[in-house]
């Protein structure tokens, strides 16, 4: 895994977009002391070596209707040399999963949930995940959510 040598000042851009992706160029260069084309460059290389992946809204889950968040654990059938890429193509095609991640323990895949009520995620659950290539499932519904973020606490490399 490469890691991009970050200085203060890109440090500086990242944290104003991971705050607010929406600010203006000519904003963002004023706010970290730099020219617009010296900013626009610098923003340029971030998003061309990919530590800038995209910028997305982040939307209030509750207000957008989704009230069910929940973790699912899954493990698929060992004995079918197939079964792990089946089931992320499964989860690939259910825009419910907002995340899955590969574990270490007992069970093989992680995915973040989100859906509309009880009954989306029970088929969910029980219809759409329901699959040869799934032996164990296990999931916890999430309640109340104390902290969500996505910024990084970056630092500037020693250069």
């Amino acid at each position: 895994m490469h890691q991009y040598p970050l200085d203060r000042q890109d440090v500086r851009i990242l944290e104003i977009l991971q705050k607010d992706s929406r600010i203006s160029k000519s904003q963002l260069a004023e706010k970290v002391n730099l020219s617009a084309s010296q900013c626009y460059r610098r923003l340029k290389r971030l998003e061309s070596c990919g530590i800038i992946e995209r910028y997305v809204t982040l939307l209030n889950l509750e207000k957008a209707g989704f009230d069910v968040c929940a973790m699912v654990m899954l493990s698929f059938n060992k004995t079918d040399p197939q079964a792990r890429e089946k089931v992320l193509a499964l989860i690939q095609t259910l825009d419910e999963i907002q995340e899955c991640y590969s574990a270490s323990g007992e069970y093989d895949f992680i995915l973040r949930v989100n859906c509309t009520g009880m009954r989306a995620y029970a088929d969910l659950i029980n219809r759409k995940l329901l699959s040869n290539d799934v032996v164990a499932m296990h999931s916890y519904i999430l309640m109340d959510c104390f902290k969500r973020s996505t910024e990084l606490p970056l630092k500037a490399s020693n250069l």
